[in-house]
């Protein structure tokens, strides 16, 4: 028997007017939760935003939104007050800095539209602004530098070296192409501080690039990751994942990774329905439940729901994150997260943010506390001294059967010849997770999840955009904030 769960607002698809909401579980044996409103003028639409384990109910959990330092007014209404506006319940983690709209692909799928036109580079000295707006703003949060394709900003390693003076961790997003043909290019980035790159990487596959990308470009992917392994430059692999076109990979996707000390973990983004949609339909739509179950399907999957935690800053139906210890042969024991972890990078989220300059002991402290962080979370004691038997065989191909409880492991300490850098790049090796992040588009939103959104894109003049809001498109391929 069909049952309200909640009411919420949503948009029109077809117009992006915003509307009274339901939420309703159609079925409890198999989990099926939709969406459901009415436009006056282009109809009803219902759409199915969970389907399956965990339940939609289990997956919940407490959260108070957050008075946010507003930086615009409200007038419109939600999503178009963005900036951000007093109704939003959510500070930011993440910041994306978008350097180009240029693009070296013509992808069949792609957030902002990118590469349809000749585009343009921004400004550096505006670049060095944004920059010093965003730490003011936002604090220590994790600077993104995204596009377009950002390898074909000509300035990149200097505003990598810009943004290492603010913020306490560096990523860039990238289908990897530049970093596949320029040898340097890794190297230069290392060099001047980059934390982690964001590598696209939809699977193992030539036909799943021909699907997504316009062209097989696996060969690219691989040389790209070979790249920055010789130049020490940790990687994270960001699949699209459209149902019925890659999601079958993901477990292997998984298991080849694991493998690859580099490889720091797997950031799964389930296709949206925003910019350009060369795969549109909601027969393509990955829920979240749907996502985890693929993630541990198959002869190599080994990864369980109940080993997989909500968000602790964003908006719980937003992500989800497993966190792992990687031993040196690749096998990996579960860890239980911390509760404001809410995987925003191979170590988690940065210290807590500050809206004040950081000063170099200030920084100190702060990466001290990032070491108690990895510490607690991978469940040993704050005592440098205890070191603590796993207890149980760890996961990989050779042990699939492991407890679903997480054992309590203490990291070791580094010694004292080791520097403070030196333990927290050991510790990054060691540490290995698979997160994901379902966005929302005109068919899914529910301004709820919007107003807690934590991934925010800085836009001219000097606001902050959720994520979903800025690349929010109608029918027509128009949206408020993209153009």
């Amino acid at each position: 028997m069909p049952r309200l769960l909640e009411k919420t607002a949503s948009l029109c698809p077809t117009c992006l007017k915003a509307l009274p909401a339901e939420i309703w579980e159609l079925d409890d044996e198999a989990g099926v939760v939709v969406l459901n409103r009415v436009c006056d003028e282009h109809g009803a639409f219902s759409t199915v935003i969970w389907r399956g384990e965990p339940s939609f109910q289990a997956w919940r959990r407490p959260k108070k939104p957050l008075k946010v330092k507003a930086q615009t007014a409200k007038n419109l209404g939600c999503p178009l007050d963005c900036g951000l506006c007093p109704d939003h319940g959510q500070n930011p983690c993440t910041v994306l800095l978008e350097l180009t709209d240029r693009c070296d692909l013509g992808c069949p799928v792609c957030f902002a539209n990118s590469g349809t036109t000749a585009g343009f580079d921004q400004p550096f000295d505006k670049l060095l602004t944004a920059l010093t707006w965003i730490h003011k703003t936002a604090g220590q949060v994790v600077l993104q530098l995204s596009g377009g394709e950002p390898t074909l900003y000509p300035r990149l390693p200097a505003i990598v070296a810009a943004a290492r003076k603010l913020f306490p961790a560096v990523q860039l997003n990238t289908n990897g192409l530049s970093l596949a043909q320029d040898p340097d290019l890794a190297q230069a980035l290392a060099q001047n501080g980059l934390s982690w790159v964001f590598l696209q990487f939809d699977g193992l596959k030539d036909e799943t690039y021909v699907a997504l990308r316009g062209r097989p470009l696996l060969a690219a992917k691989l040389k790209a990751i070979l790249a920055c392994e010789k130049a020490g430059l940790a990687v994270v692999l960001v699949p699209t994942v459209a149902k019925g076109v890659n999601d079958q990979e993901l477990a292997d996707l998984v298991e080849w990774a694991r493998l690859r000390p580099i490889i720091r973990g797997i950031h799964v983004q389930p296709l949206t329905q925003t910019g350009r949609q060369g795969l549109s339909g909601e027969e393509y739509r990955l829920t979240l439940p749907e996502t985890i179950k693929a993630l541990g399907a198959g002869p190599t999957g080994f990864l369980r729901p109940s080993w997989a935690f909500p968000p602790g800053c964003e908006h719980e139906r937003c992500s989800f994150h497993f966190r792992f210890r990687r031993l040196s042969d690749g096998r990996l024991i579960p860890k239980v997260p911390q509760s404001d972890d809410c995987g925003c990078g191979p170590l988690g989220c940065p210290p807590k943010a500050t809206t004040k300059p950081t000063t170099p002991l200030e920084t100190d402290l702060n990466r001290t506390k990032a070491v108690e962080v990895i510490i607690q979370s991978w469940g040993g004691p704050k005592s440098a001294a205890a070191v603590s038997s796993p207890g149980q065989e760890p996961l990989g191909s050779n042990s699939l059967n492991a407890p679903q409880k997480s054992p309590a492991v203490a990291i070791p300490m580094a010694k004292k010849t080791q520097t403070l850098d030196d333990f927290l790049a050991q510790a990054t090796r060691e540490t290995f997770s698979v997160t994901g992040m379902v966005f929302q588009d005109r068919h899914n939103m529910d301004l709820a999840r919007l107003k807690g959104c934590c991934v925010h894109i800085y836009q001219e003049p000097q606001r902050l955009i959720p994520f979903c809001a800025m690349n929010l498109t109608a029918a027509n391929g128009r949206g408020p904030y993209r153009g």
